[in-house]
């Protein structure tokens, strides 16, 4: 079972201040006496924590921007649930012998943060799985229910109604989790290897997957959506290959997901979360379904920010380096070539249409001669003597160095095809990473634009 309460509900920033900068602000301040440890942390994910530095009088101010959030307080080893929303203001007090037991929360969501540390809904155990379906059913239900006497005791709808929706649907799903992973869990137990759920088990996460609005916030609902897409997909088979389950989960839920906000939340949900641990190498089909079902503005900023950190070849950024020996088996890289414009040929001895841009690259060298840019070509020949054969026969112009075949340089620029043409600034930026050739009419004047040239 996850361990749900790291998971952040919403959250637009990641940065946390010591100042109030608007209404919205969630501001938490620290009042800790006896401290034995400098520093608190708001872990709200494993990818993101808070360390807040306590001053020597044990307080401090921590502001964070969000809508509701779900966290863990740490102090030194032990921990504490904590819950924020929009617009909070609260103190927590404790003293640091007595963590675990007396802490204090203040402010319009001191109730609910008291009632997170007073409950703790209890797990199904693995060994249910090896229950039928329909009785697994029955026991998520009862288990559901518990829970949400519990809540509904504590009557937080009159403290803050919008927390108590959330926490229903957090129950919820939960619990609706051991249903997603009892066919595996009961062809564990019961050994049975051929066991494959019937139309009923898709029915129910067919049903379970259409959330309404107020839960599209809520990440244990998101993934719960994710992971039954997979299986909903393809169903009673496996998709080893972890781009096509991504693409296939996304092509399911665009087509099937009736709430177009809900769509649109998790679509993007699922490419961000794709796109920043594997990069964006061949994910044109991805894409495609993105670009068609997520057109809200403020989902795809919030997708082109983690796509711009893998995208190496952007304009203005520092140029991937390289290093290629040149006829006399000198090694090179980039810094070798800073202070003049540089224009890069990437290419190769056996590559037709690359040869046919040789006569047209000479004569505009011939004609930038003097000018502040240099003239590189980096060869991607596998066979060092077919391109050491073409550099010694004199057809060639300009700087020419071999890199190899499949070199970093080439994955960094995503460089599919050659020939391939980058043009660099004398600082090393990138000006274009993909320019016109040489051939190009527009070439020379395109070349004679640039400041400083």
């Amino acid at each position: 079972m996850r361990n749900l309460i790291f998971i952040i509900l919403f959250f637009i920033a990641n940065a946390c201040s010591n100042s109030q900068k608007n209404k919205d602000d969630i501001v938490v301040n620290f009042n800790v006496q006896n401290p034995t440890y400098s520093k608190v942390a708001i872990v709200q994910s494993p990818e993101l924590i808070d360390e807040i530095e306590l001053d020597k009088n044990g307080k401090a101010t921590c502001t964070l921007q969000g809508d509701l959030i779900y966290a863990r307080l740490f102090y030194g080893e032990e921990s504490k649930n904590v819950f924020f929303q929009k617009g909070d203001q609260l103190t927590i007090s404790f003293d640091a012998g007595k963590f675990k037991d007396e802490i204090r929360f203040e402010g319009k969501n001191a109730p609910v943060n008291d009632y997170l540390n007073a409950i703790t809904y209890t797990e199904i155990a693995p060994d249910e799985y090896g229950r039928p379906l329909d009785e697994l059913i029955t026991l998520v239900q009862q288990k559901t229910d518990e829970a949400i006497k519990l809540l509904q005791a504590r009557k937080l709808e009159t403290v803050n109604p919008d927390f108590v929706t959330w926490e229903k649907g957090r129950i919820k799903y939960m619990y609706a989790f051991n249903i997603l992973m009892h066919p595996m869990g009961y062809a564990y137990l019961t050994q049975d290897t051929s066991y494959q759920p019937g139309p009923e088990y898709y029915n129910m996460l067919s049903q379970l997957i259409q959330g309404d609005e107020q839960l599209v916030h809520l990440p244990l609902y998101r993934e719960f959506v994710a992971e039954a897409a997979i299986l909903l997909a393809s169903p009673g088979k496996r998709i080893p290959n972890l781009y096509d389950r991504c693409v296939s989960q996304m092509k399911y839920l665009a087509e099937n997901i009736q709430n177009e906000k809900v769509k649109q939340v998790i679509l993007n949900d699922i490419a961000m979360k794709y796109v920043k641990k594997n990069g964006i190498r061949n994910i044109t089909d991805l894409e495609n379904i993105y670009n068609a079902y997520v057109t809200d503005p403020d989902l795809r900023a919030a997708y082109k920010e983690i796509r711009d950190q893998w995208d190496l070849t952007s304009v203005g950024r520092p140029s991937p380096d390289f290093k290629g020996q040149d006829i006399n088996g000198k090694t090179l890289s980039l810094k070798d070539f800073n202070g003049k414009y540089l224009y890069i040929d990437v290419w190769a001895t056996w590559c037709g249409p690359c040869k046919k841009e040789i006569p047209f690259l000479k004569e505009l060298e011939k004609k930038f001669e003097g000018k502040n840019i240099t003239f590189l070509s980096l060869s991607t020949d596998q066979n060092k003597t077919d391109w050491e054969n073409m550099v010694k026969s004199g057809e060639l112009s300009g700087t020419q160095l071999l890199i190899g075949r499949g070199s970093q340089f080439q994955k960094d620029y995503n460089i599919n095809g050659i020939p391939h043409f980058i043009l660099l600034a004398p600082e090393g930026k990138i000006v274009n990473a993909s320019m016109i050739r040489p051939s190009s009419p527009d070439i020379e004047k395109v070349l004679n634009a640039l400041p400083g040239i």
